[in-house]
């Protein structure tokens, strides 16, 4: 009886001569509401309480005549000479369809909201049970939508992943799941809702960033993968160091150090994120131990047995480290002013910029070249930080990241302190003219 749909409803209704006013009547519904069932429109479902108050008014048995309805179908022949078929129209609704695509094949309007027309598709139906087929589309979806974050930023990505998790997570406690369906579900939800939350984060939703870390960090544990837990903590100890929560994010990194399941590549980002907290607390002794301990993982992961998951493989290329370790250093070199930390700080930034491709990764790219910009014009090496800074703007356009307009609006200050350079008053109109002035540009966490 689940399987009934409105148009079946109706024939059903019609074959014994029940008005539709009666049975909202005696039902307490609205009888427009049950007319749209009837004739699906607005995705409106036929629920249990709708075919329960049919066989109530009608007097019969709805499975049993729909057997009727549909052998009654298969033996008569329509109007137009075939026998029916699911999606038939009757004359009057064919006719009108042809009309309306005849007039917006040739510009005319669309005759009703964009939205209200998504509206009547329906609402989206998660395979139940779910199978592998299902679970490695989920899959293939996310490593899409990673390459778009990475080049794009987390805008569109961000909006997307949650679209797609509100019709995945039905799927998690779906009954009559074979092994290793649950487990491989759990992992592919998972991977969705870190990136999801990454691009939240991005953008700088830190909120919504928050609940999806939660969602990946619980299905990652429901899946049994070290790697996923692991890299799920080391994002949000990302985002506290963004916020400036940096013994937060330590605490959050100690949860995964003890795991020694932990896949090289995925320690190396680990020890790259503490790295960056301990330098913003001004621990620079072990900052630099941590970017030790990260290039050595870095070794591991590409000399060592193969066999971890291609994400957790992907991780270790050396743009990554040299990025990681770059952030970090630039950090140290702010608080302990050394000049000799300044030129390794701005030769592993150097390096990830040569490293990303543009066309893969402008955002990680385009954020080394806004601290590498930082650093130059710190030290007065104003040519260069303006040269480095415009090459930062260039990606504004193509990349939607709250983190890079952030990074930028920085420099914009640093280079408004030297307003006897003519060069940085006119880089510092440039600023402006791509991410607008200061007022306009949120603080990290006010998006």
């Amino acid at each position: 009886m689940t399987n009934l749909d409105g148009p079946t409803l109706r024939a059903v209704r019609e074959s014994i001569g029940v008005p539709l006013r009666r049975i909202a009547r005696q039902a307490g519904m609205s009888h427009g509401h049950l007319s749209k069932v009837e004739r699906g429109e607005h995705g409106r479902p036929v629920t249990p309480a709708i075919m329960a108050a049919y066989e109530r008014v009608t007097g019969v048995r709805l499975a049993e005549a729909a057997v009727s309805v549909a052998q009654r179908r298969d033996r008569d022949t329509g109007r137009r000479g075939r026998s029916w078929r699911p999606g038939q129209l009757t004359d009057m609704r064919r006719q009108a369809f042809n009309a309306a695509i005849g007039a917006i094949a040739i510009g005319g309007h669309l005759g009703e909201p964009t939205g209200r027309l998504i509206d009547s598709t329906g609402r989206p139906v998660t395979p139940t049970p779910p199978e592998l087929v299902d679970v490695a589309q989920l899959e293939q979806v996310t490593d899409l939508l990673t390459g778009l974050d990475l080049r794009y930023g987390g805008g569109l990505v961000s909006q997307l992943s949650k679209a797609l998790l509100r019709w995945a997570v039905v799927m998690l406690d779906a009954a009559g799941m074979v092994d290793p369906v649950p487990v491989r579900l759990s992992a592919a939800v998972s991977g969705l809702a870190a990136r999801a939350g990454w691009a939240a984060f991005d953008t700088a939703a830190h909120e919504a960033a928050r609940s999806l870390f939660r969602l990946a960090l619980y299905t990652a544990a429901r899946a049994g993968d070290p790697d996923l837990r692991a890299h799920v903590l080391a994002d949000v100890a990302a985002q506290h160091n963004q916020l400036g929560y940096h013994l937060d994010a330590l605490e959050v990194v100690r949860l995964a150090e003890g795991d020694e399941r932990v896949q090289p590549g995925v320690r190396m980002v680990l020890h790259g994120v503490k790295a960056r907290a301990y330098a913003a607390v001004g621990d620079v002794a072990a900052c630099r131990h941590h970017i030790g301990l990260a290039e050595n993982a870095y070794e591991l992961a590409r000399t060592g047995e193969r066999g971890a998951p291609g994400w957790v493989e992907r991780l270790a290329q050396p743009a990554h480290l040299a990025a990681a370790t770059g952030h970090a250093l630039a950090t140290a070199a702010h608080h302990t002013g050394e000049p000799a930390d300044l030129p390794e700080a701005e030769q592993r930034l150097a390096a990830a910029v040569a490293g990303f491709d543009p066309t893969i990764h402008a955002r990680p790219r385009a954020l080394c070249l806004a601290r590498l910009a930082g650093l130059h014009l710190a030290a007065r090496d104003l040519d260069q930080g303006a040269q480095h800074t415009r090459q930062a703007l260039d990606a504004v356009a193509g990349v939607r990241s709250a983190r890079l307009i952030h990074a930028i609006a920085q420099l914009r200050a640093t280079a408004a302190g030297h307003p006897d350079q003519s060069e940085l008053r006119g880089l510092v109109e440039e600023i402006d003219a791509s991410i607008g002035p200061p007022d306009a540009e949120p603080g990290p966490e006010e998006e």
